[in-house]
């Protein structure tokens, strides 16, 4: 694993991270409710879904956090992925015997909000321990948006994220005379024409998950959530974002400009040169370097845009449950700053080669790091225009789902751009009616 030499590596630098984040606290006034100091052997559960190599990061995070709390002890949970751990963590709330804390993606969070399953944060923000106005403001915005709702109460904090880029075979746009990555979305869709030759196709479209389209609508200035957390007809029109985004791409497949994989089949046509553009989030990086093994230069770039710059934002937050005992909760709150400080989220962005770190802060101390490591230098450079996931109770459902099929019935040529769209409007609104909004 990489370190930089202004990081300290290993269990020894995440006790130094416990130590500032002790430092450093609120003096505001908690509400009554609110636990206040820890007191006794504690034991607190943690549901994530880090895997493979990112299960021995957690492991040294949670003991050196040991080490600054030995009378707390973290029990590590982990789950396969996420399609696991949403039904699991479902599951066990209606049991009545979830975890203390776990990763989720906020849409789940408003099921649990609304069945009063989770500890609204700013309760622990605004206590005697927890984060002065300095220490919330070195948040990355976009990131600690994703975890506020409509009334302004923090229910998320951020912890593994990543944000939409482009990849892009740097040894074949300078072969086809392109020095650089294309801006625009006319820029983007002229080069990829002129790079899909010899029936190699320079567009890699995947849809394991909606967000590569989502940034493309987003550039296009839509917005699929209405101001109270209703659908908005207007992203769905025949001349609206959405139409105009699936229309790029439908237009890039019919000129045998892109090609249309599944799962993550595109990692593997990137890496042996079938295709040579690629939309991923920054925590792809390590997984397309292993497939390409060094046959050609991987370059990176921000989105192309159109009316707008924009990305989306994914990944993981960390969530509390109120049926833990107040002390619990207090354990876990100090486990949740531990995860997220300064040198935690630098040791965590460092060690996923990947995702990126949730506090402003954190780059100075990356400096060396980042310069080795371009996907994550421009996916942080994007966060000023990324947008997080929406929360509403129908989004799951349309984004995991009604917005996948009607982008592949317009791809598959089952339905106009136009049509696929006023069907899945009609299908999110039936949605809606069944789950509400916030």
């Amino acid at each position: 694993m990489h370190t930089t030499t202004r990081t300290l590596s290993g269990a020894m630098a995440l006790v130094a991270v416990g130590s500032l984040l002790l430092a450093g606290c609120g003096q505001a006034t908690p509400k009554a409710s609110a636990p206040t100091s820890l007191k006794g052997p504690v034991t607190i559960t943690f549901w994530n879904e880090m895997t493979g190599p990112y299960q021995p990061v957690v492991t040294a995070e949670i003991n050196a956090f040991h080490k600054l709390h030995p009378n707390v002890t973290v029990q590590d949970v982990v789950v396969s992925n996420d399609a696991a751990l949403r039904p699991k963590l479902f599951s066990a709330i209606v049991a009545g015997d979830p975890p203390t804390v776990s990763e989720m993606n906020p849409p789940w969070a408003t099921g649990f909000i609304s069945s009063h399953a989770l500890v609204p944060l700013s309760t622990f923000i605004r206590g005697p321990q927890g984060l002065s106005s300095a220490q919330l403001h070195d948040f990355y915005p976009s990131m600690l948006n994703g975890g506020k709702w409509p009334d302004g109460t923090q229910y998320l904090v951020p912890f593994n994220l990543s944000a939409n880029i482009m990849f892009y075979n740097k040894t074949a746009f300078q072969a086809a005379g392109i020095t650089h990555f294309p801006t625009t979305w006319t820029g983007f869709y002229n080069d990829a024409l002129k790079l899909s030759t010899n029936g190699r196709k320079a567009f890699a479209i995947t849809l394991v998950h909606s967000y590569p389209f989502l940034a493309f609508f987003y550039e296009a200035g839509g917005h699929f959530v209405g101001p109270k957390g209703q659908p908005n007809a207007a992203a769905f029109a025949p001349n609206g974002p959405a139409v105009k985004a699936l229309t790029l791409w439908t237009n890039m497949v019919d000129h045998n400009a892109a090609v249309l994989t599944s799962g993550y089949a595109s990692d593997t046509l990137f890496g042996n040169g079938s295709s040579l553009i690629l939309e991923a989030t920054s925590a792809a990086s390590p997984y397309l370097k292993q497939a390409a093994a060094g046959r050609f230069t991987i370059g990176t770039a921000p989105m192309p845009s159109d009316l707008t710059s924009a990305t989306a934002l994914f990944g993981g937050y960390l969530g509390i449950f109120s049926k833990a005992t107040p002390a619990q909760q207090l354990a876990a709150w100090e486990f949740v700053k531990f995860l997220t400080s300064t040198q935690g989220t630098v040791l965590w962005a460092e060690h996923s080669q990947g995702y990126l770190p949730v506090r402003k802060s954190a780059k100075d101390l990356m400096t060396s790091y980042l310069s080795a490591h371009p996907a994550q230098a421009t996916a942080l450079a994007a966060l000023s225009d990324a947008k997080p996931e929406d929360k509403p109770a129908w989004w799951s459902q349309f984004s995991n789902q009604i917005l996948i099929n009607a982008i592949d019935a317009a791809l598959l040529h089952k339905m106009s751009p136009a049509a696929a769209m006023h069907q899945a409007y009609q299908q999110v609104i039936q949605e809606q009616a069944q789950t509400g909004d916030y």
